[in-house]
């Protein structure tokens, strides 16, 4: 039933971005100049977005979705639009979008209401929650095992904010919240034994965990501590841009990209496999309005 209503409530977040109708903005106007994207990519983010060092560039399912808005972009202004990526942080990842460093960011970011005060962001296009990777052994099965230990999470994270508000709550008593600046930092201080626990979304600590030279040694717990709807960021008063954003989403859906995009990274022979649940897939195919073929033409 709480899954449930986090899609219901899901649905109406994403339906109520399309209250505005598409104007010219300042992003669109200046891609069209320029010819260029600007990006914000995580590097740890497996499998949405993150540093491949065997190809040297970022890569990831959400990596794949910016080169779709660059290729429709591309017939939109009748023009090559190329990515200029940028490495961001969880830190980062929101002022670099407002200041204008970056035209959106695309990656795992949890819509919150919080964030959206500051910036916008595009349709919901996944959902993960909040949990622990731990070595297989460490005896951590529940919220409670976590009782004098050290728990790691990334600064200026949903995930973050949870582990310390259960904390205070007096949930679990852990010996000490240790912040890290990154994903792969947090893996590390657990690889070292300086941290026993470390949380962030399922999702990325199984991409965290098959990344490891040792995936069988870690596990995630199967408690879960919140739930993270995700999106990508742009900036405010870009509705035009912001709708491309989500059209290409959406058209990606009716056509069938997206869920090979899916397939890609997270199937049965992904990155990190995910299998789509029912509830996922329902919410999927009811986001999906009437579309035309060249929904990407400028509006007269």
């Amino acid at each position: 039933m709480k899954k449930s209503l986090t899609l219901l409530l899901a649905l109406i977040l994403g339906l109520s971005l399309f209250s505005s109708p598409a104007l010219a903005d300042a992003t669109m106007d200046r891609i069209e100049k320029s010819g260029k994207l600007k990006v914000g990519f995580r590097e740890g983010s497996i499998p949405f977005a993150f540093m491949d060092p065997k190809v040297g560039k970022h890569v990831g399912f959400s990596v794949d979705m910016a080169h779709m808005v660059a290729k429709y972009l591309s017939k939109r202004f009748g023009k090559e639009i190329e990515i200029v990526p940028y490495t961001i942080t969880p830190k980062t990842r929101i002022p670099l979008v407002v200041n204008g460093t970056v035209d959106c960011e695309m990656g795992s970011t949890t819509y919150t209401a919080k964030r959206e005060a500051v910036a916008d962001f595009s349709l919901i296009f996944f959902f993960s929650e909040t949990t622990f990777l731990v070595a297989k052994d460490s005896g951590i099965k529940k919220l409670t095992d976590l009782n004098g230990k050290r728990v790691g999470a990334a600064r200026a994270t949903t995930n973050l904010k949870a582990v310390q508000q259960l904390a205070e709550a007096g949930k679990f008593k852990p010996e000490a919240i240790v912040i890290t600046e990154t994903h792969p930092q947090g893996m590390l201080a657990l690889k070292s034994g300086k941290i026993d626990a470390y949380s962030t979304d399922r999702s990325l600590l199984e991409g965290l965990r098959m990344k490891d030279q040792n995936p069988d040694k870690w596990m995630t717990t199967d408690f879960a501590i919140a739930y993270e709807p995700y999106a990508y960021i742009v900036r405010e008063g870009n509705s035009d841009f912001r709708d491309f954003i989500n059209n290409t989403i959406l058209w990606t859906i009716k056509t069938g990209e997206f869920y090979k995009i899916y397939e890609k990274w997270m199937g049965p022979k992904g990155v990190v496999p995910i299998k789509m649940s029912p509830a996922y897939k329902d919410y999927l195919q009811m986001i999906v309005y009437p579309m035309g073929e060249n929904w990407w033409k400028k509006q007269k």
